[in-house]
């Protein structure tokens, strides 16, 4: 696929539409419940859902990366950030198009229970029905993370 058939915010992919939004906007979140969105180690991974989404309106499917603080997540994020990919349903997305935001994750597990600051791209699904998949292809301290995640959402 050619750079500028990269999904922008407002494409059509697989019968929805890809916009800009936040996880507090959206009905649901792909990542949590749905969807382990936690990978500590490097390497090429895919993982399949354990349960379908509900059908909703809006999934927030954005993904990112945490720290314990916002200078360290700011350092982090100038490299991640120009070495991360997306992929929905094997269609490169603009990232840059999409911006990002930041917020609070509480007692986080993965920081020893913690609280850690997680910044993650502001993409919204709308109107997604059946099989679909996420990939994310970024560069972390301990190398290269490339994590598919396949996902249903039911028709009803």
């Amino acid at each position: 696929m050619a750079r500028s058939d990269a999904i922008e915010p407002g494409t059509r992919v697989n019968g929805m539409v890809v916009v800009q939004g936040l996880a507090r906007e959206a009905d649901v979140s792909l990542f949590g419940y749905y969807c382990d969105p936690v990978v500590l180690t490097a390497g090429r991974r895919t993982r399949v859902c354990s349960l379908p989404l509900p059908s909703v309106r809006r999934i927030f499917v954005g993904h990112g990366i945490w720290a314990v603080s916002k200078q360290r997540l700011d350092s982090a994020w100038k490299v991640y950030a120009a070495q991360t990919a997306m992929w929905i349903d094997g269609q490169r997305v603009s990232l840059a198009g999409f911006g990002h935001s930041d917020r609070w994750l509480w007692k986080f597990p993965a920081a020893d229970g913690r609280n850690a600051l997680l910044r993650e791209w502001a993409i919204v699904l709308v109107g997604a029905k059946g099989r679909h998949s996420i990939r994310y292809r970024g560069r972390l301290p301990n190398g290269f993370q490339d994590v598919t995640w396949k996902f249903t959402v039911a028709t009803r």
